[in-house]
This record gives structure tokens, sequence and C-alpha cells, in this order.
């Protein structure tokens, strides 16, 4: 079995990506500093170039592509990996992500 090179966190929220034709705005069900899993009502090809929006505080822009695509029911998951990312962009994710997950503990 494959390991992953970062830890995948299971969230549920909100996220915006977009191709050259198609903008979606639905749940990210995973997200992890190499990428994340969500949610669309169409297909998008693997290897698809995109640029997703993170509802952080301020919201982290990253691009990155398709990795994969599979049916679920009546949408689609998409599996996206981040394009190398900035330090900043790094920073502002981790404490996103730490954020995100100290807060639901803590409900």
């Amino acid at each position: 079995m494959k390991k992953r090179r970062h830890e995948r966190f299971q969230v549920n929220l909100e996220g915006t990506f977009s191709t050259n034709e198609l903008i979606c705005s639905n749940s990210i069900l995973n997200i992890s500093l190499g990428g994340l899993c969500m949610e669309c009502g169409k297909p998008i090809e693997a290897r698809e170039e995109v640029t997703v929006i993170i509802p952080s505080k301020p919201p982290v822009k990253a691009r990155g592509e398709v990795a994969w695509c599979k049916k679920v029911g009546l949408s689609y998951r998409l599996g996206i990996r981040f394009y190398p990312l900035s330090l900043d962009q790094k920073r502002a994710l981790t404490q996103f992500i730490s954020g995100f997950f100290w807060e639901t503990k803590a409900r």
C-alpha cells in the first residue's frame, strides 16, 4: 500500500475551484498540504488544471491538477493535487488545517 506524503484531514466545508471552462462551488471532503478531495456536479478529466480557493481567513488560492475523478451517487468526487505551494501558502494552509482540527475537537 502506498503511503501518502501528507496527512489528510477530514473536513466538510464549502470551497471553490475553476478550470478554463467551469467554476464549481461544493464540499471539500478532506484536505492536506498536498491536495484535497472535493465534490462537483460534473466530471472533470484527470490532469485538468484547476485553481482552488480554500475558505480560510484570508482565503488560500492554490493551483493544481485533477489527479482522479469518480462518480459517487449523483455527483463526482475529485482528487486535486496541488502544484508546489509557496512558503506563504504552506503556512496559511497549515494554520487553516490546524485551526479547523482544533475547532472541531473543541465541539
